[in-house]
């Protein structure tokens, strides 16, 4: 257990008015800004997003807490989580107890918070500063408060899904890939990370989705392959993010286990869809060229005379034709054809390498792409019939050699 100890005034205990929830107890009082220890910096587990200190918003919070003397009726304040809170009347001492790192932190107010630890690294908040702090004690999880009081900007899904440890399984299993530390997993993870390029999580999830049985199977019921296609997967990121949340089920127990159970099954190809991935988007413009396509003379392809352009999306490599998103997943979602379920274990596995495939048929599937009549990516991307005969072209190859 972490001791916290601030300066106080005010300091009210308020019980719950309703006396419904046993347990909660709610602590209002105003904190002397410069007597914020940066230990408190260590427990933002519990805030759904990461504070973006470069902001016009943490800018104004920063100016205010040096310009106003009445910050502490400006600004909204912060909100914390505590296992327990002590309070001295003579000293004015507050010493708030933190326990639980998913349990126990800062919930709302981030921005403000880290403004504070900011400025007080320089020394430069004044005596008179104070801010507006609410600590709640007895709360076993965050999630519905950081729901209902992260409104200003409103908090996205996957923010909430990540406190709620929706993407455990996911962070186990990616555990071992190179970009692992790269995924974001809620708003604004990493943005202040000047040598991370961040990966939405949702991303991920749309590219595993596309070779999931569970989320879009390839075969119906009766054993002929579908007519549907994953496109939403491209198309809609979030809706992709709600169906994997809402795993075939209204129980939240139930989706848990339903996701969980998904990820590990697939786990032995999971490396593999990430490596054609990184594949594809670094070969297709030399294997286009092959086949006298002139793919630099594409708008989207972005080409400058062999200067770098751009970076592949998971491994950071160098760039002279960008390789629009709306080609990569029809492209790289056809591959899906490849996968195979055992039936008794669930478990994933390919019916041929998905990169040996690739160098087989790389050419060919290019050009079913590059002979579409649109040269609009995002067109060809929401394109069912593309997706569909690039994935057919891919499962004769698996099943009839």
């Amino acid at each position: 257990m972490q001791e916290i100890k601030l300066i106080a005034k005010a300091f009210k205990k308020m019980e719950d008015p309703t006396g419904t929830i046993e347990g909660h107890t709610k602590y209002v009082c105003y904190v002397k800004a410069n007597s914020i220890p940066q230990e408190i910096d260590n427990w933002f587990v519990t805030n759904p997003r990461e504070q973006k200190m470069s902001t016009n918003v943490a800018r104004k919070i920063i100016e205010s807490l040096r310009d106003n003397v009445n910050f502490h009726e400006l600004n909204r304040g912060v909100l914390i989580s505590a296992q327990d809170v002590k309070y001295d009347n003579s000293t004015k001492e507050l010493q708030i107890f933190l326990e639980d790192s998913s349990v126990h932190g800062n919930i709302d107010g981030g921005h403000t918070l880290r403004a504070i630890l900011q400025e007080n690294l320089k020394h430069s908040i004044s005596e008179n500063r104070y801010v507006f702090f609410e600590i709640f004690t007895g709360i076993t999880s965050p999630v519905e408060l950081a729901a209902a009081r992260n409104t200003s900007v409103q908090v996205d899904l996957k923010s909430i899904a990540e406190l709620e440890k929706s993407f455990d399984e996911i962070k186990s299993v990616f555990s071992d890939l190179d970009f692992a530390g790269r995924i974001q997993y809620k708003m604004n993870e990493h943005y202040n990370d000047n040598d991370i390029v961040p990966i939405d999580i949702r991303e991920i999830i749309a590219i595993i989705a596309m070779f999931s049985q569970t989320m879009y199977p390839f075969r119906t019921a009766e054993g002929t392959l579908s007519e549907q296609q994953p496109t939403q997967c491209y198309s809609g990121k979030e809706a992709t993010l709600r169906k994997f949340l809402n795993m075939d089920s209204k129980d939240k127990d139930k989706q848990k286990i339903n996701r969980d159970n998904m990820i590990k099954n697939m786990k032995p190809i999971i490396k593999g869809i990430f490596d054609l991935w990184e594949t594809v988007e670094k070969e297709f413009a030399t294997i286009a060229h092959s086949t006298n396509r002139r793919y630099g003379t594409r708008k989207y392809a972005r080409y400058d005379g062999g200067k770098t352009v751009g970076k592949t999306m998971l491994g950071q490599n160098d760039l002279q034709y960008i390789i629009p998103k709306g080609l990569m997943y029809p492209l790289v979602g056809s591959f899906r054809a490849l996968v195979q379920v055992d039936n008794t274990t669930n478990s994933y596995s390919w019916k041929k390498p998905p990169t040996d495939v690739w160098k087989a048929l790389g050419s060919k599937l290019i050009s079913i792409i590059l002979d579409e009549k649109t040269e609009n990516p995002d067109v060809l991307a929401k394109n069912s019939n593309l997706w569909s005969n690039l994935f057919k072209e891919i499962y004769i190859y698996a099943y009839m050699n």
